[in-house]
């Protein structure tokens, strides 16, 4: 669950995207591919992420509840609810972070990873787990309720037909490093238009996606490796230099990417 609490930005899914302001939540699901882009400066949201094993307890099977255990559902998930009940689920997220002893800061995909991401089995350990998880539970059940009794469905654009082959091709292909031009050509359209296109509706150059993918790679990489050292996993996903890496690295997680690995 995302709640959105400052600036704007945009949720990339595979067929439609969410355009997200203050007041919105919204509900990512395991089986979707999404990407935050046209973050602006002030931009901030809570996400708060739920455990599959949570919706699988009898109480929430019922009907009110039986959507959250689904990995894709179909339909759209960003809905605008009142700004009252926004601050609500804001206060509750705020108390469960000041509880930790430890502070949490950004970038917040450091702490994701060492929470649930890179490396099997890494803790996220937490100074009382038995009152997080209650807190996690009351934010899950009540935000789900807002959203559906409260929630106002938000008018979702699809991506262009080029743009979302030109993102299936470079999802699918990694290996083949596609240009501007030959990407162009798959997808129907003139270099120049495909450009603007990604641009606009993605919020990044080509180039910038490609490389976001590569990182993706090399995360994947590294945690199915773990014997790999990490040049050779960043020239293993195509990286055509450790200088190069690092910079998009640095530039992507805030931290050189030694410190993201230290225990």
């Amino acid at each position: 669950m995302n709640i959105i609490i400052k600036g704007c930005a945009e949720y990339i899914l595979s067929e439609q995207r969410y355009k997200l302001t203050p007041g919105n939540i919204v509900w990512l699901f395991p089986g979707q591919e999404h990407q935050l882009t046209k973050t602006d400066s002030n931009f901030e949201m809570y996400v708060v992420v739920f455990k599959e094993d949570l919706f699988k307890k009898n109480q929430y099977l019922q009907e009110k509840y039986h959507m959250l255990s689904e990995q894709n559902p179909e339909g759209s998930f960003c809905r605008r609810v009142s700004l009252s009940s926004i601050e609500k689920l804001e206060k509750t997220c705020q108390s469960l972070c000041e509880l930790n002893n430890k502070n949490i800061l950004s970038p917040a995909y450091y702490y994701a990873g060492q929470a649930f991401g890179y490396k099997d089995n890494s803790p996220y350990l937490h100074s009382d787990p038995i009152l997080l998880n209650a807190g996690l539970t009351y934010l899950m059940t009540v935000g789900w309720h807002i959203f559906l009794t409260e929630g106002a469905e938000e008018k979702n654009k699809a991506l262009n037909p080029a743009v979302e082959k030109a993102i299936a091709l470079l999802k699918a292909f990694p290996e083949e490093d596609f240009g501007l031009t030959d990407l162009a050509i798959k997808c129907g359209v003139s270099s120049s238009r495909l450009s603007r296109l990604f641009n606009e509706q993605i919020g990044s150059s080509i180039v910038d996606y490609k490389n976001k993918l590569k990182l993706e790679q090399f995360l994947d990489c590294i945690k199915q490796n773990p014997s790999f050292s990490i040049s050779e996993a960043c020239y293993m996903v195509g990286f055509g230099s450790y200088s190069q890496f690092y910079k998009i690295f640095k530039h992507s997680f805030g931290i050189s990417p030694k410190a993201y690995f230290a225990d």
